[in-house]
């Protein structure tokens, strides 16, 4: 009887609540305006208009365009390059010159730097004597930002 009396007691409330709602106008409809709202116009995007490109693109366009020296991997696993261990975040992007890994970058978010996996990733980085440069996603990332960066460490 008990689930039975919990049952009726719930679908009481409900009808009470419902109720209660209708009455007071709680759950009705916003009033409608009663003037007709002005259309926003659209203005056309200029003709050299482009649009914000996310950090990976940018990076994509900036290291073919201003490094073509340098051949890049992206989501590169640190195991690929002779770590070992495991939680080991991925480089986002590794550069190369002949062959050999000249720079780490990582693209991080708020609570990456904090991650077990990125401090692994980091402390091989150190070990082979390679540079690794965060670029967060947070900020805006200019590319003229982003060049001068890579102009430090390539």
């Amino acid at each position: 009887m008990g689930l039975l009396d919990r049952f009726l007691g719930d679908v009481a409330r409900k009808s009470l609540r419902d109720a209660i709602d209708s009455a007071t106008g709680r759950n009705s409809a916003p009033p409608m305006p009663t003037a007709p709202v002005p259309q926003q116009q659209s203005q056309p995007l200029p003709t050299n208009y482009v649009p914000d490109l996310d950090i990976e693109q940018k990076l994509d366009k900036i290291l073919s365009t201003q490094f073509p020296a340098y051949g890049f991997g992206k989501e590169v696993p640190p195991t690929t390059l002779g770590a070992v261990g495991a939680n080991m975040m991925p480089y986002t992007y590794v550069v190369y010159l002949n062959g050999q890994p000249k720079l780490f970058i990582m693209r991080c978010w708020s609570n990456t730097c904090a991650s077990r996996g990125y401090r692994f990733s980091k402390e091989f980085a150190a070990s082979q004597g390679i540079p690794l440069i965060n670029f967060l996603e947070s900020l805006p990332n200019e590319e003229s930002y982003i060049i001068d960066r890579l102009h430090q460490f390539l």
